[in-house]
């Protein structure tokens, strides 16, 4: 090949620029606090990213930190993350971190389970109306990386059932857990009734998200909470390592 040949243009941000050989512009720039070219951040700019951002409304706090690389440093992210997960309530405490749940925005309660929500709050009710029924994003994850649970470790996780509602009684709100459940590992999992099977077994940490729509009761104007209570459980190929969570959540008028 002829060595003179023009360097190939490079796009970056939509203007083509010649590629000669010294390192990007993003190294050379990296650490004057201000984003160039394609760092994700720069020393205290962090692009006006925020925790919720990085973590699609998961985490409601937490700051965005950068690297001396100027890549996004998301450690803190995570530590909020993870604690705001609801672990399962059921099984030994040594499983606990097989099964935990996720709600974006909702208001925690001294029920450890409740997640509540108001009908058209922009924080949680993900369709933003006030249309008699609150649109709650949930989370469904295997195997978290829990500190709460030192001496849980990761299982082989071949099953995630759904115990509560009876898909008969509420097949909406079922197949809102299923399609969790499956994105948590899409080339894994198969639908199988009110199940999930995985194979090969989930051993990663891993989440998946839904929607899951929770009506008020009673007439307009003079509307009651409305609940849904979902219970899902997770097992190993033996039956015997399960975890068992809980999550309740409230739509008010």
């Amino acid at each position: 090949m002829d060595s003179r040949r023009a360097a190939a243009p490079v796009v970056v941000l939509g203007i083509a620029v010649l590629s000669l050989g010294w390192p990007a512009c993003v190294r050379a720039a990296c650490g004057d606090n201000r984003i160039d070219g394609v760092e994700a951040c720069d020393g205290t700019d962090v692009g006006g990213k925020t925790c919720a951002d990085l973590t699609s409304g998961f985490a409601q706090g937490g700051v965005v930190g950068c690297n001396p690389d100027c890549t996004v440093n998301a450690d803190d992210c995570r530590r909020v993350f993870l604690a705001s997960l609801l672990p399962a309530n059921n099984g030994a405490r040594k499983n606990r971190c097989h099964l935990e749940w996720g709600v974006v925005g909702a208001e925690a309660s001294r029920r450890k389970t409740r997640r509540s929500c108001g009908d058209g709050d922009r924080a949680c009710d993900q369709d933003r109306s006030f249309n008699n029924a609150c649109l709650f994003r949930i989370q469904l994850c295997m195997n978290v990386p829990d500190p709460r649970f030192a001496s849980c470790a990761p299982g082989k996780i071949v099953r995630l059932d759904v115990l509560s509602p009876k898909l008969a009684k509420d097949a909406k709100s079922v197949s809102a857990v299923l399609s969790a459940g499956r994105n948590a590992a899409p080339d894994q999992a198969r639908l199988s009734g009110s199940a999930v099977v995985m194979s090969p077994p989930v051993t990663d940490f891993t989440c998946g998200t839904a929607t899951i729509d929770v009506p008020l009761r009673g007439e307009t104007g003079r509307a009651r909470p409305g609940k849904v209570r979902l219970r899902a459980r997770t097992s190993d190929n033996s039956g015997r390592v399960k975890a068992t969570a809980t999550l309740d959540l409230v739509c008010n008028p």
